[in-house]
């Protein structure tokens, strides 16, 4: 489910009418963009979206459900990022990890070690680091 989940028409607006995602901190790198929606990459129903920034449209995150790729991911967050989030049930959390695209699916990585974690029910949103975890920065899709 993508709480603000909207179609890409590639305008380039800032604003909309969609739902905001809005990061309780800042987003590594980016600390001056806290307001994002999530948009599809095109009108068909696609596995890959993308985070957009509504203060700065040029900021983009392509991002997908890790679940579809990685079967065995789990994500565990701890009661800091849960009580900021005002995450109190984990089927409120959606768990989105960051893409790099590469030339093909074969070179395209994923940032397990970061995801990015919504609340479905405040759109609260965090990009969560996983300590102790030995999940890659670039784990390849294929």
């Amino acid at each position: 489910m993508h709480p603000a989940l909207l179609t890409n028409s590639n305008s380039g607006s800032t604003r909309t009418d969609v739902p905001e995602i809005n990061f309780v901190r800042p987003i590594p790198g980016f600390s001056d963009l806290r307001h994002f929606a999530l948009a599809r990459l095109d009108d068909r129903e696609s596995l890959i979206s993308e985070l957009r920034s509504l203060e700065r449209p040029d900021v983009r995150f392509v991002v997908t459900t890790p679940a579809i790729f990685f079967a065995d991911y789990v994500v565990n967050l701890d009661d800091q990022d849960c009580e900021q989030l005002g995450l109190e049930s984990a089927a409120d959390a959606l768990i989105l990890t960051v893409l790099t695209p590469g030339e093909d699916a074969r070179t395209t990585t994923a940032n397990l070690l970061a995801p990015m974690v919504i609340n479905a029910r405040n759109r609260a949103a965090a990009q969560v680091i996983l300590t102790g975890s030995d999940w890659p920065v670039r784990a390849p899709l294929g």
